[in-house]
């Protein structure tokens, strides 16, 4: 983790709301938060506690209807002041996402060098011969065996893990200063999402882009960010160093995040150990 004296992402005072025929409701509720180059930063917390909504004002991609308010600073502007086709130079060049589902992120009837190329060929300008030889690179980057042939694949014809790996390269396309990952090992077994851990760990270490991890999984969050910020219904009410926060959490909702997870894996080892 390297520090800078201005973090590369500054969320301020980020509000999103959403209009119900009852009237307009706060799923993010005046938020701050920084992530420093070369840094991971963590949110966690339950399903609908603001997380994805926070991710999705960044990226603007927000659902039709709602609204986002305060400041979101990424390398000198406020992203919720940018015009459509600002926005499209920011999204997918200076700052990437990988969504939980690779099936949905991939289209399925391309191929995957297609899907890098076209990605860069749009972002970058680079020619056709350009993008399949870096196509090939980002493959090999992620670990994807026989990227030459892979590249000819459809993502059909890959394992869950693989496609995953694969949103992960077309993320990384473009070199990215901030990639955001939103709960990405979620859909998959325990011995895959270990693997896509290690690959994150790993892409943050060598290439030095900045992430934002989004987890419920407070095993996942310890693995992988430096500092985390534990969200409860749309707030940030903890934040800090993530070990700090793991074996010394101040607030009852993440202790009881803590006690949750402990359960959980009490349970799972009592399953495993009556299976036959």
């Amino acid at each position: 983790m390297t520090t800078a004296a201005d973090p590369l992402l500054s969320i301020e005072g980020l509000s999103v709301t959403m209009p119900t025929p009852s009237g307009p409701v706060e799923l993010v509720h005046r938020t701050d938060i920084e992530i420093g180059e070369g840094e991971i930063v963590g949110l966690a917390g339950e399903s609908g506690s603001g997380k994805t909504m926070t991710a999705s004002a960044i990226m603007g991609i927000l659902p039709p209807g709602a609204r986002a308010g305060g400041r979101i600073m990424f390398e000198g502007r406020d992203l919720l002041s940018l015009s459509r086709a600002e926005l499209d130079t920011v999204r997918g060049n200076r700052i990437a996402i990988v969504f939980q589902d690779p099936s949905a992120a991939l289209h399925p009837l391309l191929t995957i060098g297609t899907q890098l190329t076209e990605h860069l060929i749009h972002h970058k300008g680079v020619t056709k011969k350009q993008a399949n030889a870096r196509a090939v690179e980002l493959l090999d980057l992620v670990r994807i065996r026989d990227p030459h042939h892979a590249v000819k694949a459809f993502p059909h014809q890959f394992s869950g893990g693989m496609r995953q790996r694969a949103a992960i390269a077309i993320a990384l396309a473009c070199e990215p200063r901030l990639l955001i990952a939103d709960e990405p090992t979620t859909a998959l077994d325990v011995t895959v999402q270990a693997g896509i851990l290690r690959l994150f760990d790993r892409l943050a270490r060598e290439t030095g882009v900045s992430m934002l991890f989004i987890t419920h999984d407070l095993g996942v969050m310890n693995s992988i960010a430096d500092r985390t910020y534990v969200f409860k219904d749309g707030t940030v009410v903890e934040s800090g160093v993530t070990t700090t926060i793991l074996n010394e959490p101040s607030h009852e909702y993440t202790k009881a995040l803590i006690a949750s997870r402990a359960q959980s894996l009490a349970e799972e080892r009592v399953q495993q150990e009556a299976r036959p």
